[in-house]
């Protein structure tokens, strides 16, 4: 087991030298580890670096594991009426907070300007997904809590309502020929796992950015660069750096927008909601609010396709710019 994790450490270090940023990073990681080849999986975290699109939540180093264990589990294996990715997701959740102290991007980072208490969580990451994977605990949700859950998804579920998966549904993916990216993104309900952090349309249309126009960064020497920016000054993320500085920038403007149309990124400040009480999980069934959750997604897909169109504009355009016409030369 020693010798494994010194395995995970060395492949984390050798990606993050090359990529730059953590939620990528931790997930080809996971992917090296695991003998896996599935790239699309590094586009789909390509926005998530900086706690989801930069806004500081939800750490990559937590966001990257919730998606290849949705990916192992997705929605369809059940632990007495709870998908296990929510149990399992917790338990990941608590191992992470009792390592590191929080799950939040901006508290780990701090006002560092080189992100050196980064380095660990990143690093540690793999080897906290497979312990977690192989020694899952029952007891990582509490009674109480779990009961409280249990009720909320079942309200979901006969609602037909799964907030990342709409959104994806929206962007004319469907689970039929997209199952794998289905059960990714299982993990990303009622604010991550049900915790009411990020909200999970946001993370998913995050997600849909990356995963559309990610590209895979694998330069030390642009790495390098990027870091001396980050700690002596100048555009750290310019998107012409780092090859996630794209997806990740498109997803920080996305929230600007989200924040401003409803009021916060977070689950439980939009609902007014905490899913783990009985009362909270009443207001929102008696309120009826799944309804504007539905609104968020339709919106959020609305907002994702409009970004989408605006980079394939840049794009073309910056293509267009750099070919010399016949009647120049």
């Amino acid at each position: 087991m020693k010798s494994s994790r010194w395995m995970y450490r060395k492949q984390s270090v050798s990606n993050l030298v090359r990529m730059g940023h953590c939620a990528p990073t931790v997930m080809q990681t996971l992917l090296d580890v695991s003998n896996s080849e599935k790239e699309w999986l590094v586009k789909l975290s390509a926005g998530m670096p900086g706690g989801i699109g930069n806004t500081g939540f939800e750490c990559g180093a937590v966001t990257s594991p919730l998606v290849l264990m949705g990916l192992r589990y997705g929605l369809r294996e059940m632990d007495r009426g709870l998908p296990v990715i929510i149990g399992r997701g917790h338990a990941l959740c608590q191992h992470f907070l009792k390592c590191h102290k929080t799950l939040q991007c901006k508290q780990i980072r701090g006002k560092d300007r080189f992100p050196k208490h980064c380095i660990r969580p990143v690093c540690l990451a793999p080897e906290m997904f497979m312990a977690t994977d192989a020694n899952h605990s029952p007891a990582a949700i509490p009674p109480e809590t779990r009961e409280s859950y249990l009720r909320i998804y079942s309200h979901l579920v006969e609602k037909n309502f799964h907030c990342a998966k709409i959104v994806f549904d929206h962007l004319q993916y469907t689970a039929a020929e997209h199952p794998e990216l289905f059960d990714a993104v299982s993990a990303f309900i009622g604010g991550t796992l049900f915790m009411g952090m990020t909200c999970s349309a946001f993370a998913a249309g995050v997600m849909a950015i990356g995963l559309r126009t990610g590209e895979i960064e694998n330069s030390p020497s642009r790495v390098i660069r990027m870091l001396s920016r980050m700690t002596f000054g100048g555009n750290a993320f310019d998107e012409s750096i780092n090859k996630f500085n794209r997806p990740m920038n498109a997803g920080y403007r996305m929230s600007k927008w989200f924040t401003k149309e409803f009021g916060s990124t977070q689950c439980r400040a939009i609902t007014g909601c905490d899913f783990s009480t009985h009362t909270g999980v009443s207001k929102y069934i008696e309120s009826n609010c799944v309804t504007r959750c539905r609104e968020i997604t339709e919106k959020v897909a609305e907002r994702v396709q409009k970004i989408l169109t605006d980079l394939d504009d840049i794009q073309r355009a910056s293509t267009n710019s750099a070919v010399i016409s016949p009647l120049q030369t």
